[in-house]
């Protein structure tokens, strides 16, 4: 989402680094003094948006920006019309030659120009449209022989990017099949990251992929086109369909939940080697990180944050190895999307083993926050109409009456892992939905016997 912001965190360790970090402010600045672009070009910057921002309380932040020739562009991710720059804070020692520091207010700090972040070196070959065609030509080529893409045709879209971490795109174009001499739509997402997180995606998707059919009811899962383990790139078939939140607007929920629960159990269920275990200490150590963190930012939440955590570490769910299973460690409703009789699973980079109710809680207590987000124009109702449904599907699928207490603490957990991520990346409007989530975590931590606090 492409935003001018206007929710920065007060965070007394940067004073006034983020008023200085304001699109206009910064545009400002970076018309002025960029030495590393050309003074035509910086001329031609007439407006500046917020792409993606990683920010951790009192210590850094990364900002990706799309400073753009028309101050009027939709505020839609699609591809940017004008350049990308990224800023970090604080400067690194040493710094790439590619990046240049600048005076923001009285901070330094590193401004580098997409795409020369360091970390993400493959995604220089899609900052042009003629070079994004023949990588992905050739790809087509090892993968699917008789298709030929017609250059002219090919679209880009920006899914995602996070400053030194990850980038993902979204190629589509229409391709011509010598075998059938008929014209066909292709599309792929390529993704820019850490080349053993590469690495680990494309196994555990082709490990996935081929136990699919021996485990019934498990998802689909997307098909690897193409690695390349020097640049770290990973480029996986795209799914076509829907989301599952458009799926759920126009489907009765009762029988699509049917089908979430029953691939989840299947997921649990499939013979996944290598995987770590994470155990109960694990996430509550997680859940202290993500208290320290709110709590850094939003101190008038102290308290209940406080709160939430003694209740997590009164009462840790016992453990024995037989109940560790596979499980997907980050399943919510933007990793499913397809058709409601086909769901095709996304992202397994987390996968462990582990207890099954983590999955079953997150995505459980991710439905009801749907309704804080206007973005997404959920009514509470609907939203619990879905929580239910799943929670239903999931006791008559599993065979086994749902765990109260156990649900409970992975679900306050998810609370403030949600929190965080909202806070992290600064998403729109995300201090209501932090102070919504750390409310929830407090209801469904200190509540026990019914399922009443997770609605």
């Amino acid at each position: 989402m492409l935003t001018s912001r206007a929710d920065w965190p007060c965070d007394p360790a940067f004073a006034d680094l983020f008023s200085a970090l304001a699109p206009d402010a910064l545009l400002r600045v970076m018309r002025e003094g960029l030495v590393t672009e050309s003074a035509e070009r910086r001329d031609t910057w007439r407006s500046c948006r917020v792409i993606e921002a990683l920010y951790d309380p009192g210590d850094h932040v990364r900002i990706a920006y799309a400073m753009l020739p028309d101050a009027s562009v939709q505020a839609e991710r699609s591809w940017p019309s004008g350049d990308v720059i990224y800023v970090r804070y604080p400067v690194r020692e040493p710094m790439s030659r590619r990046g240049e520091v600048l005076r923001l207010g009285s901070y330094d700090v590193e401004v580098y120009r997409f795409p020369n972040d360091r970390r993400l070196r493959g995604l220089r070959r899609f900052s042009q449209r003629e070079r994004a065609a023949g990588v992905w030509q050739q790809w087509l080529t090892e993968d699917e022989p008789t298709l030929a893409l017609d250059p002219a045709s090919l679209r880009r879209r920006l899914l995602r990017y996070v400053p030194e971490q990850k980038w993902i795109v979204h190629l589509h174009g229409q391709v011509y099949d010598g075998e059938s001499q008929k014209d066909i739509k292709r599309a792929v997402a390529v993704r820019s990251s850490d080349i053993d997180d590469c690495k680990l995606i494309y196994a555990r998707t082709v490990a996935m992929r081929r136990i699919r059919h021996d485990v019934p009811g498990l998802f689909r899962v997307p098909k690897p086109v193409a690695i390349d383990t020097k640049l770290g790139l990973l480029a996986m078939r795209w799914v076509w369909g829907d989301s599952l939140l458009d799926l759920l607007r126009g489907e009765d929920c009762e029988p699509l939940m049917g089908h979430v629960a029953s691939g989840l159990g299947a997921i649990h269920q499939a013979p996944m080697e290598g995987l770590a275990t994470v155990r109960a200490a694990d996430y509550l150590a997680g859940a202290v990180r993500c208290a320290n963190d709110i709590t850094a930012v939003v101190p008038a939440l102290r308290d209940k944050v406080d709160a939430v955590v003694d209740q997590l570490r009164s009462c840790i769910p016992d453990e024995s190895p037989d109940r560790f299973r596979t499980i997907h460690n980050d399943f919510h409703w933007k990793q499913l999307r397809g058709r409601a009789d086909r769901l095709t699973i996304l992202d397994l980079d987390r996968c462990c083993t582990g207890d099954p109710w983590v999955d079953v809680a997150t995505f459980a207590s991710q439905l009801p926050m749907l309704a804080l987000r206007g973005d997404e124009r959920v009514s509470r109702e609907e939203a619990g109409r879905w929580m239910q449904a799943f929670l239903s599907a999931w006791e008559s699928d599993s065979g086994e009456p749902i765990d109260v207490d156990r649900l409970r603490w992975y679900s306050a957990i998810a609370h403030l892992t949600l929190a965080r991520g909202m806070m992290r990346h600064l998403r729109q409007g995300w201090p209501a939905v932090v102070e919504a989530c750390v409310e929830r975590a407090s209801q469904v931590s200190v509540s026990r016997g019914d399922l009443g606090a997770l609605a």
